[in-house]
Order: C-alpha cells, then structure tokens, then sequence
C-alpha cells in the first residue's frame, strides 16, 4: 500500500466523543528491534485507558526498507502498516502516518527503542492540561543517553529556539511527541528529512502554539 503525504484525510473540525491516540513509527531497515519497540508501544493501552485515552492505534510507515522489517510486521493484526516504494526521509514517513491516523491525537517515535513509549500517557495528559504539542524531553532531568556533543548542540538550538519565541523548550529536536491532530494545518509544511523535528518545534513557537515538555 503506497502512502501518502497530503494534509490529514480525516477533518480536523470533526468531534470526537473521546480522545484516541495514533502512534506514527517510521522505519527503515530495522528488523532488529521493530518486534520489540511494537510489543511495548501496545502494552500502554491499560495506562491510555487509566488517563482518558483510547488506543493506540499503531501505524508503520515502512521507508522502503531492504530487510525484513515489512514481514516481522505483518505478523501483527493489530497494527497498521504503510509501504513507501522508495525511501522518502525520515519526515516524509511520519507524514504519512498522520495523514493515515484516525486518531484525533497524534504521537511519533523512533522504531529502535531510543525513546520510551511508557512515557506516552504521561504526555497526553498534558494534553488533557491544555498543551497542544507535547515534547518527551531528554535535556529535561531523565537519564538520557545522549551523547555529549548532540546534547550541547542540542543545548544551543533549543535555547535560540526559545529565544525567539515565548517558550521555553529544551530539547527541540526530540523524536517523541503528542500533539493534537488540529495543529497540524499550523505548522504544515514540514521538510521531509531527519530535520522534521526541530522545525517543527520552531514553527510550533512561531505559531504560538501551547507546548509542554515532559522528562
């Protein structure tokens, strides 16, 4: 099935009765922890249904990968999966995925279980607070591992990022997020590389966008 990037087919105006969380995992080439990072993010289900929260819906955006990461998941029934014929960037795929999700709250992470999807309730009742972009913070007070040139680097954006806006973010380029699906018509368009993620924070500032960071 050939995904696409378009704006979110489903009409952000439209009322939910109850929130549902989708979460967007794009990969590329990684049969070797694809199985692992798809087991935790659906074990959060009775952690989502405790704060409010229906879901997850799961939904792979395969990067054209060339291992056997399409046919690992297969293997799960309840978890959707999006082929791109050819790779797009690591963007490109999580754009994908949201316009796919039916959920009316959106979240993304990376397939090599760099960052914890257990986090994922927490983030989304600070959602419930109010907050419409909500970042798992590395630079935040959690162990993180890291390393120290990305974490300054990262130090440095995140802080000129703040600067500009009214916000104060400390990692603007973390890969782990919960927003509402509403926004996206805001910060559209977003670059289809791996700089996906800081863009999307300097817009979000931009745009004045409620956001909220969590360890």
């Amino acid at each position: 099935m050939e995904g696409t990037q378009a704006q979110s087919r489903v009409d952000p105006l439209q009322s939910w009765p109850t929130h549902k969380l989708s979460v967007v995992i794009p990969a590329y080439n990684e049969e070797d922890g694809i199985a692992e990072i798809l087991d935790r993010v659906l074990s959060i289900q009775p952690k989502l249904a405790a704060v409010g929260v229906d879901g997850p819906e799961v939904i792979v955006v395969d990067d054209g990968s060339k291992d056997r990461t399409v046919e690992i998941v297969r293997t799960y029934s309840n978890v959707r999966l999006i082929i791109h014929a050819y790779n797009r960037g690591y963007g490109g795929a999580l754009k994908t995925g949201f316009s796919n999700a039916t959920g009316n709250l959106l979240a993304f992470l990376d397939a090599d279980s760099t960052y914890p999807p257990e986090s994922f309730p927490e983030l989304c009742q600070e959602i419930l607070k109010g907050a419409d972009l909500v970042i798992g913070s590395r630079m935040a007070g959690a162990k993180s591992e890291m390393p120290p040139t990305r974490r300054l680097g990262n130090f440095i954006f995140a802080n000129l990022v703040s600067l500009v806006g009214n916000q104060h973010v400390t990692d603007s380029a973390s890969g782990m997020r919960v927003f509402k699906r509403e926004i996206l018509e805001r910060i559209y368009p977003l670059p289809n590389g791996l700089n996906l993620t800081p863009v999307m924070s300097t817009r979000a500032i931009h745009e004045g966008i409620r956001m909220s960071e969590v360890p």
